[in-house]
């Protein structure tokens, strides 16, 4: 499960990265009013909802990890 919320996080983390990129080399060729308030409403909002989902995908991750030691089979004795 931990390597599915990893490389879930990767993705993410790597499409928002595209999505950027993207995202300047349109802006070469569309810089009026319209793409400036399309950037304010739904580019820029993304990167710290991407942030925040990024780290509680890490905290989740790790508790996952804490619980799949805790109930797997060891010398506890």
């Amino acid at each position: 499960m931990n390597a599915d919320l990893s490389s879930g996080a990767g993705k993410m983390a790597l499409a928002v990265k595209q999505l950027h990129l993207k995202w300047e080399m349109a802006r070469e060729t569309w810089d009026d009013g319209t793409s400036r308030a399309f950037h304010k409403e739904h580019i820029e909002p993304l990167a710290p909802r991407v942030k925040e989902t990024l780290e509680a995908i890490g905290r989740l991750a790790e508790v996952l990890a804490r619980a799949t030691r805790d109930v797997s089979p060891g010398d506890q004795f």
